[in-house]
Parts: C-alpha cells; structure tokens; sequence
C-alpha cells in the first residue's frame, strides 16, 4: 500500500510539533504546504509519511527519487529561494519547457543537479573519492561538470566522461575556473588564489590527477575557460 496525500498532510502538521529529526534541511529542495505555504524538505516529509502510515519506506536518495511521489501525490516541489535566481534554476526551467521525453528531461535534470545516475557514473570513474585529496566523505563531494553545462550539448551533459568528483572547496574553485588541470593532470590555479589559502584549505601540493583520454578533452576546453578568466596568470600546485 502506497503513502495518501493525507499522510503527507499529517506529516506536514508532525513535523511542525516534533521537527526534523533524525533528517536535516533540505539543500536544494522544498515541498509546500498548500494550506499554510509553509516549506518542509522533502525527504524529511516523505520520511514521516511512511512512517505514520506505518509503511516501509522504499530506500530511495534525495532529489528525483523522493521528490517524484510527492508531486505525483499533487503537492509543489520548488528550489529553495536562494536558488530560484541562480543559473542553475534557470537551466532547469529550459529543461523544463524544452524537453519533451520526460525520461530524458529527469536525467538531464539530475546531471544538472549533479545526482542520479551522473553523480553514480562519477562514483565509480573515481573510485568514490575526491579527484584531488582523495576524500572519501560521499556527503562533501560534488559531482561537477567539466564542461560547462551551457556550452554542453545534451549528450555532453550526461556523459560521465565529462565529469569530475571534487570535495566542496576545489569544486567551487573548479566550477569558477579559478582552478584546472594540465594535460598530465598537474592541478593549475589562478594567480588570483593566495598560495596561504590553498594551504589554509588543505589542498595537497604536488597532486596529479589521472583521467581517461576522453575525460582530457574535456578538459581541454575547461583550461581554455581557465586561461581566459585568470588573465594567462596561473601556477603550478
């Protein structure tokens, strides 16, 4: 027997007297309550749901997997209002009104999200493990693309090939090409960056990544990007 709207209802009004626990916040994600506008996290409320239905829980990740009952129930899965502006909740709307196939429109969205499938290929081609530091906390890595989503075609976008797991740190510097990697894998950084806040960051001197030759084309076009943002001012690290 499948969760009603009405235990999602009762999870709703659970969660306002009981909170959260054992989940967190949501970090992409909000369902809303239609009757008070109220946003819970998904996840949280899906939980809860099952729960006081007294159903086993089917053992699904964040994102599509949860959201997807939820929205088939008839309540609203929007982004969180930090995100609604951002270039990421725009390539989600053109996905949205330009992607009929709605297999196709749910992988690209969870590529673009950096989950689903994408994010288990990357997993895999890199052993579960930050590219860089070795990290093996899945919870602090990032599934990033290497070529820029935007100037990626569909099929780039889903190619895991195009792909590289980080921890949170070297992923925001990757994905605003303040950080690259040369054609043997030596990481590249922007004379922008002090050398005090790579250390301050803990990110290992003398790293070499190794990728498949496929993976290096597309690197090719994302040190491209790099050289163009950092002024042909970088360094070796």
């Amino acid at each position: 027997m499948a969760i009603t709207a009405d235990n999602v209802r009762n999870a709703f009004d659970y969660i306002r007297q009981h909170g959260l626990e054992p989940n967190k916040n949501s970090t992409k994600w909000d369902i809303i309550d239609p009757q008070t506008q109220q946003r819970f996290p998904p996840k949280a409320v899906l939980r809860v749901a099952y729960e006081l239905a007294r159903e086993q829980q089917p053992n699904v990740g964040g994102g599509w997997p949860t959201n997807e009952p939820l929205k088939e129930l008839g309540f609203e899965i929007v982004l969180k209002p930090n995100l609604e502006e951002s270039e990421e909740a725009a390539d989600i709307r053109t996905i949205s009104e330009s992607e009929p196939d709605e297999t196709t429109r749910r992988r690209l969205i969870s590529a673009r999200l950096g989950q689903g499938a994408f994010r288990e290929a990357l997993f895999e081609i890199w052993q579960g493990r930050c590219a860089v530091t070795g990290c093996r906390i899945d919870k602090v890595l990032r599934a990033s693309h290497i070529k820029p989503w935007r100037d990626s075609s569909n099929s780039e976008r889903l190619n895991p090939r195009n792909g590289i797991l980080l921890a949170a740190s070297l992923d925001a510097l990757f994905d605003n090409h303040l950080m690259s990697f040369s054609n043997n894998g030596t990481m590249l950084i922007s004379s922008f960056i002090k050398k005090t806040a790579l250390e301050q960051l803990g990110i290992p001197k003398g790293t070499k990544i190794s990728h498949h030759s496929r993976t290096g084309e597309f690197l090719i076009v994302h040190r491209a990007k790099f050289e163009e943002v950092c002024l042909g001012h970088s360094f070796c690290w």
